[in-house]
């Protein structure tokens, strides 16, 4: 029963930063925007440490990433980070 109750309240926190992470996009002030930005990076971290929790007791497997996935992806995803989104 742990399992299960561990799997959907992770499944609820990616949720939950997918929602908070679209509602700032969508929010018309800057504070607005800025408490959404937190509730969300606040559900990721959240869900970092319920996955590594279901990983010790083995509830959960991640699929290790591919080092030169990783090194490809990396810096590209560092760009966009740098560059202002083309509309």
């Amino acid at each position: 029963m742990d399992k299960i109750v561990a799997t959907a309240c992770n499944d609820a926190l990616k949720a939950c930063a997918k929602g908070f992470a679209g509602s700032a996009v969508e929010a018309s002030t800057p504070e607005v925007r800025q408490a959404f930005l937190e509730m969300s990076q606040t559900a990721v971290r959240r869900q970092e440490q319920l996955t590594k929790l279901m990983e010790q007791r083995g509830w959960y497997t991640p699929v290790p990433a591919r080092q030169e996935d990783v090194q490809r992806l990396l810096p590209e995803l560092q760009d966009m980070a740098k560059t202002p989104a083309m509309v």
